[in-house]
Order: structure tokens, then sequence, then C-alpha cells
């Protein structure tokens, strides 16, 4: 691999996105990153690494994403669909759909057997629907992520896009709980001298037993007073002592929070700052604005950052063409099948070439818009390639361009549906050997 920088990233093919019950989600993204996903689109708060800071940013930042993300949730919703046709009729688990060499549709048993006609003709008729969305699923397989492939450039972000935000972190440490203070024992309550009556005083000793037992009553209500009273007293000192506990970790709470809440405020205030001039955030950054892009394939990015010169340098390793999609498959017009079509060779290098162009596009504007300070870049683009000479694979850089800042706003990303990214690279200093069939030669990558 030409790795000639040292930072690198690789990043997952696939749009990260699923479906869930609550809504799209983030299945596999962005590194130290949380999402939450809403009406207002997919964002991410991007934890960097080493820092202990976070950034706000937008995970769908271009219509041609979130068409991908319906696209997505469609998908899954007809994977479950089918899932749940086979659980509600036993005898599809029986069913086998499988496609001949020309796109037919094969309905065989268990066994591998073409069904009985009149239960094909009887299973196209009830399940047309459903057949229609597993038709679909295979020309997706087929047809591969064809907008991903041909479209990369459509996420283009323009260079005065919305820059990445500090995401302020909440202090989290929980507020000391006030101890709940216990209610004090009932006090022992005191007895009542005797009402000593006329039948008391003519009864003899009735009236000293009287008196003799309320004695003995007020003895014991002493002792149980005296008991109750100390009971009290140490109730009231330990209650004091846990509200002067919980005062005073209330008030280191409240001088941690401060500092938090202040250390925020500085963090926040000098972000941008930072941003533009800080070596360690910027790399951080724009690694973990590229590692949330999707990608069809798995993409390997390495690259440098110089400060001084507000030089961006990348290389980027490109797919084989090996790897593109030979057969394009659409729906058939009259019936349940597939019409395939083997691509041309000029026809697959012309899509491999808008490929290459669209990405190292789309990578351009990532950083650009992702370092406000950023004022030109190097980037190069290489891949594996067959030497007939010695047999083995060896590194081939295809394209390599330096790009301004101020060349690249030229482009009108309001409208990048009618932007041919092949044509659009033309028009910075770049390197390429390309015929007129979109076959690339070797070529020497631009230094700095």
């Amino acid at each position: 691999m030409a790795f000639r920088f040292r930072n690198t990233i690789r990043i997952a093919p696939g749009i990260r996105l699923n479906l869930g019950k609550t809504g799209i989600s983030l299945s596999a993204g962005v590194r130290g990153a949380t999402v939450t996903a809403g009406k207002r689109g997919v964002h991410g708060n991007v934890g960097l690494p080493g820092t202990g800071l976070s950034y706000r940013t937008r995970l769908d930042k271009s219509p041609a994403h979130r068409r991908r993300v319906e696209q997505e949730e469609k998908r899954q919703h007809r994977t479950r669909n089918q899932q749940l046709v086979r659980e509600n009729n036993p005898d599809l688990a029986e069913v086998i759909l499988s496609l001949d060499d020309r796109g037919q549709l094969v309905v065989a048993n268990a066994s591998g057997q073409p069904v009985d006609p009149a239960l094909r003709r009887r299973l196209l008729k009830d399940f047309e629907q459903d057949i229609q969305d597993w038709l679909e699923e295979q020309m997706d397989r087929i047809n591969g992520d064809m907008d991903l492939l041909l479209n990369p450039h459509l996420d283009t972000l323009a260079p005065n896009s919305s820059p990445p935000e500090y995401q302020v972190e909440p202090f989290t440490e929980l507020q000391p709980r006030k101890p709940q203070l216990e209610q004090p024992p009932a006090q022992p309550e005191q007895p009542e001298e005797p009402r000593i009556g006329f039948f008391d005083r003519l009864l003899p000793g009735r009236k000293q037993r009287l008196l003799d037992a309320w004695q003995q009553a007020m003895t014991e209500w002493k002792s149980a007073h005296e008991l109750w009273e100390k009971e009290v007293d140490e109730l009231n000192n330990q209650q004091a002592e846990s509200i002067l506990e919980y005062e005073k970790n209330l008030a280191a709470w409240r001088q941690r929070k401060e500092a938090h809440d202040q250390q925020q405020r500085v963090e926040d205030g000098s972000f941008f700052e930072r941003l533009n001039n800080d070596p360690d955030l910027m790399t951080e950054v724009i690694q973990a604005e590229l590692d949330a892009l999707d990608w069809p394939r798995e993409t390997l990015i390495d690259f440098d950052l110089d400060t001084d010169n507000k030089l961006l340098k990348l290389d980027v390793d490109l797919p084989e063409i090996e790897g593109f999609p030979d057969q394009e498959a659409r729906l058939g017009a009259r019936e349940l099948r597939l019409v395939l079509k083997t691509k041309s060779q000029t026809q697959l290098n012309n899509e491999y070439a808008r490929h290459l162009h669209g990405v190292l596009l789309r990578i351009i504007g990532t950083a650009f818009a992702s370092l406000p300070s950023l004022q030109q870049l190097i980037i190069s683009g290489y891949s594996q390639r067959l030497n007939p000479a010695t047999g083995h694979e060896e590194d081939d850089y295809l394209l390599s361009a330096r790009v301004a800042r101020s060349d690249f706003e030229k482009i009108n990303f309001d409208n990048l549906e009618e932007v041919d990214p092949i044509f659009a690279l033309d028009a910075f200093e770049l390197v390429r050997d390309m015929s007129g069939r979109y076959a690339f030669k070797p070529i020497q990558p631009l230094e700095s």
C-alpha cells in the first residue's frame, strides 16, 4: 500500500443507517459518536479521541444521502415484509425463488425441483407484490449500490458549508440528594393521677392500691421519658451532621459544576479558533468527518496536514475496476422477471472513471468544509493493479490534483446533478493519463 502520509482512515462500506422501531439510527458509524435522528436530519456528537472534546456535525448533509437513506429504509421494510409473509404462510417455507441466467423467475420446491405449474400460477397471483419485492431485492444485489458508485460527487459539500460546531458536554455528575430526615419517636404519654372517689375511700386499701399503681406508672414513665429525650438528642445530632455533610457536598458539587460549565464555555469560545489553528484538533476533525462518510466500497485515506502552509495532502486507495458490477438489471415490463444486460468494457471504464473522479471531489469538499482555514490541498488516487511484467499487484497512481479553495468555490454546489465529475477535476491542476475510452495509465502524483 502507498503509505506516504502518517494519518490513516479506513472507512467501512455502506450506508450506515438502518431502520429501527423508532426510525433511522446509525448501525456502524463514526468513532466515538452518539447519533440522533429526527425530522431535521441525522446529527452526530462526535468525540475526538485523546482530546476530551466533542463537536456536533450533520451526518446527512446532502439530498443524495437522504435519498439513499430512504432507499435503505424501503429495502429494510421490504425484507421485514418478506419475513412476515413467510411466517404467516407456512406453505411458503417449502418454496424457493431464484433466477436463471436470463433473469427468468424460477419457483422450486425444497428439493430444487420446479413446482407444479398450477401451484406456480397460484403463487404468482396470490403473492404478486411479495415476489415483485423479492425481484427488486435481486435487482439491487445485481446492480450493486450504483447510486454511490456513479454519483459520490452529489454529496460534495460547498467550501462555505457550516463548519463543525462545538458540542457542549453536560455536567453528568448527579446532584447530592438532600437527606430524608427521620421523624423522632413519639413522646411517652405521662400517666394521669388517679381520681379517688367515694367508694375508693370506703373500701379498705383500695385508695392506697390506686396511688401505688400510679406511682409505679410514674416511675416507669420517667425512665421512658429520659430514654426518649436521649434518643431525640442523638437523632437531632445525627441529622444535624447529615445536613452539614449534605450542604458541604452540595457546595463542592456546585463548584465542580461551575468549573465544568466554565471550561465548556472556554472550549466553546475557542473551538472555532482552534479549528483554524490547532494542528491536533484539525487533524482529529478531518479524520472524524471523513470517517462519517458513507461509501460503496471500503476506502483507505492517508493524509498529512501542513498547518503552516494551510495545505492538506491526501492519498486515496481507490477500488479496482474488477469490483464493479459488470451486469445491470431492470424489472420486466410485462411479467415477473428481471431483464439482464452485460455491460461493455467502455461502459465499465466510464462508470469506473466517473466513480474515481466523484470520490476525489467529495473528499475535497469535505476537507474544505471541515477546515475553514484550509486554502489548498493535494489529493491523489491510487489502485492495486497487476503488473504484466512481474505478475505482481502494484500500487498505480491514476489521478492527482492540486486544488485551491478559491477555485473549488467556482463549482455550482446547488446544481451538482449537472456537474460531470470527470470534467470538474479538469478545472484544477490535474495529472491524469486517461484514454478516450476511459482507460487509465499510471502517473507520478503531485508533490508539495
